[in-house]
């Protein structure tokens, strides 16, 4: 577990190239609604990897900036609430709907998180922290904006959406983001947490209180 806690985003870095290399070689084969949601995976193992491995201080910009935490190397997010919370997002809610790719509002409630993370990430984090930048933005410009456009294009173009996959889709988005962000970052901290961040995690929010 201790492994596997420590290299989780590594782990999915591996597996988003595995993707992308599966992707190249099998393009043409592969249904277009069935390459967005594999695009769609591969954008959030990036994101997951630019907030926690490089540059990696998401954690010290989410605890000790937004939440001005007096233990910002493992509070109110520590290394295990973020494993776990970013290990059900990736292969739970971005995999699943590629079991059932067809079924539109599955797919579409992550690529509306995806265009929620601009949000996040290019508005309310970069005005909290007077920058321009802050890990996972660069995924949510690149990656989660573009496929996110694409896949919603697609499925009105080709008439796939319904009225009720709008409803669902949006409804299951706001329910995802609310238990697996909100209350998930709440059920699993823990003051004090024996697992702490790396100082490069912490990045300069080291020494915020």
């Amino acid at each position: 577990m201790d492994f596997l806690r420590k290299y989780w985003s590594d782990f999915g870095l591996l597996v988003a190239v595995g993707v992308g290399l599966y992707l190249m070689i099998q393009w043409s084969t592969i249904p277009v609604i069935e390459r967005l949601l594999w695009l769609s995976f591969v954008a959030i193992l990036v994101h997951q990897y630019e907030e926690y491995r490089w540059p990696g201080y998401f954690a010290g910009l989410f605890n000790g900036l937004i939440f001005k935490s007096s233990h910002p190397e493992r509070y109110p997010l520590n290394p295990h609430s973020a494993m776990i919370i970013n290990l059900v997002i990736a292969y739970v809610f971005y995999l699943v709907p590629l079991l059932f790719p067809t079924v539109v509002w599955l797919g579409l409630a992550p690529i509306l998180m995806g265009f929620f993370q601009f949000i996040w990430h290019g508005i309310f984090a970069n005005l909290k922290a007077k920058m321009l930048y802050n890990p996972g933005l660069f995924a949510v410009i690149v990656f989660h904006i573009p496929i996110g456009v694409w896949y919603i294009r697609h499925i009105i173009s080709t008439g796939m959406v319904t009225t009720s996959d709008w409803i669902i889709g949006t409804g299951y988005f706001i329910v995802a983001v609310y238990i697996l962000i909100v209350k998930g970052n709440m059920w699993l901290k823990n003051e004090n947490s024996r697992y702490t961040f790396t100082r490069q995690q912490l990045g300069p929010y080291v020494h915020k209180s």
